[in-house]
């Protein structure tokens, strides 16, 4: 977790915007990550994410009944910046998380087919030296007791 997050405001907005820029940190990272397609580092940013995800709500709900709108001044300010951070880099992570799916599924699917079209390839000469079809798997069962 970065430096940021570990540092705890007294005030519940200042806390708040300093979350929120914790988690668009963490978010840049990850999808970078993504789009480098370094897949065994993202992992681990799982468990930060998740903490930062709920220290984020239980500072939204410290702000009382009227939450972030209750902002005013420096505060307001302050949130209105980290907030538009946050979405944007929300949305950064989702759209990369949405396109390596995607790609990732189509990697998947052309493997598929290459195998699929790969076991139907003819395997040998048949008596007419044409080629001839790869025999099909069965079980074979012995009988011992002779």
């Amino acid at each position: 977790m970065t430096n940021q997050s570990e540092r705890v405001p007294t005030d519940p907005a200042a806390e708040l915007a300093m979350l929120a820029d914790a988690l668009a940190d963490l978010l840049e990272r990850e999808t970078a990550l993504v789009r480098e397609m370094k897949i065994a580092e993202i992992a681990p940013l799982q468990a930060d994410k998740s903490q930062l995800t709920l220290r984020f709500q239980k500072a939204v709900m410290t702000l009382g009944g009227t939450g972030i709108a209750g902002l005013s001044g420096t505060a307001r300010t302050r949130w209105l910046a980290a907030g538009r951070r946050l979405t944007a880099a929300a949305t950064d992570n989702e759209r990369a998380l949405r396109i390596g799916r995607l790609a990732t599924e189509r990697l998947v699917a052309a493997v598929v087919t290459a195998v699929n079209q790969n076991r139907q390839r003819p395997a040998g000469y048949s008596a007419r030296r044409a080629a001839s079809p790869e025999p099909p798997v069965a079980g074979i069962a012995v009988d011992h007791r002779l």
